[in-house]
């Protein structure tokens, strides 16, 4: 496998979006933050292989695929193999309908593997539907064509460690911290930090979890 052929994406979805097949795990956060409350649901594809790399919204069935750098329906990745995650945000204000409202996101690697091709910090805002937003993660590499051989994961594979701030758009504070770890067999959330104005309602749900 060759520094290059690495993949990292990165994309924002305006309404609930799910992957292609049901993920392996689930995990449920509920948080208040002034005079929000948020549920935040994380899907765990691991060990993910798709040809074509599709999801679908859940809300008007809108099916989209994804290219490298993230981008809906133009250059998309028709064989990707590795590990991919799906973050849900469910937003309600008390005091009146949402409007434009937006998640602000920093995003910058803490630390990687030297196999791995230097990713800069980068920040974007995604866009809510009716108070919902999906963030995709997605970590792996794109096979030549559907008859190559998919390269075996070991343990010892290529890693990343993340580090993605999350801000209520128009809001100074920090919302919450999320620390991610990505390898090819799975995408793991192994850190939540609330913002000094976040209050923590619930922690994941081990009932809700599924098993593939």
């Amino acid at each position: 496998m060759k520094r290059r052929s690495f993949l990292w994406i990165g994309a924002a979805v305006g309404a609930p979006a799910i992957g292609s097949r049901p993920g392996n795990r689930e995990t449920v956060y509920r948080f208040a933050a002034g005079d929000w409350d948020i549920r935040m649901v994380v899907e765990f594809f691991d060990s993910y292989t798709s040809n074509g790399f599709w999801f679908k919204e859940q809300r008007d069935q809108r099916r989209f695929c994804l290219s490298g750098d993230g981008k809906e329906n133009v250059g998309c990745l028709p064989n990707f193999v590795g590990s991919v995650a799906v973050a849900r945000y469910h937003v309600q204000q008390h005091s009146h309908a949402l409007d434009a409202l937006g998640l602000r996101e920093r995003v910058r690697t803490i630390d990687q593997d030297s196999r791995i091709v230097s990713r800069a910090p980068f920040e974007r805002t995604i866009k809510m539907q009716d108070g919902v937003a999906s963030d995709i993660q997605a970590f792996g590499y794109q096979v030549d064509n559907s008859s190559s051989p998919r390269q075996s994961v070991t343990p010892n594979g290529p890693w990343c460690l993340l580090r993605q701030d999350l801000y209520l758009e128009g809001q100074d504070s920090l919302f919450l911290i999320l620390h991610w770890k990505h390898t090819l067999n799975a995408i793991h959330l192994f850190d939540v930090i609330p913002g000094d104005r976040t209050r923590v309602i619930a922690d994941p749900d081990d009932s809700k979890a599924r098993v593939k």
